[in-house]
């Protein structure tokens, strides 16, 4: 799970453009960091979804870095203002943590939630 830190605020500040921008940059940071056999879905406002079929958990791990990685280093260019953009992203596996779909969903979500409470910007992998 994904989520785009400090949407609102970006369409507060800037109105809902930059916000949009925001998303499809996020969206394209995401995707080059994914193989071809990967999938990313918009999951919600600003919540993103990225299933990695047969990527064990520690590869997953290090695909996420690199999307922090990614999306920090490409601010938004807004009507001659540089935002800066960060993600916060949570991470659950197949079989690991759940033999469901629904079960990883809400577990990967559950650690996003956590990335997002220890400062965003960050991975968290969910643990019990």
């Amino acid at each position: 799970m994904i989520d785009a830190d400090n949407l609102k605020a970006v369409n507060d500040a800037n109105r809902h453009d930059a916000g949009n921008q925001m998303l499809k940059l996020v969206a394209k940071c995401v995707e080059t960091e994914l193989r071809h056999t990967d999938v990313l879905a918009r999951y919600g406002g600003d919540e993103f979804v990225a299933l990695l079929p047969e990527a064990p958990a520690a590869r997953a791990l290090e695909v996420a870095q690199r999307i922090i990685k990614a999306v920090a280093g490409t601010p938004v260019e807004y009507e001659g203002k540089r935002i800066d953009i960060s993600v916060s992203i949570g991470v659950a596996s197949y079989p690991d943590d759940g033999r469901s779909i629904d079960t990883i969903q809400g577990r990967a979500d559950r650690a996003m939630y956590l990335a997002k409470e220890q400062g965003r910007n960050r991975v968290v992998k969910f643990t019990a």
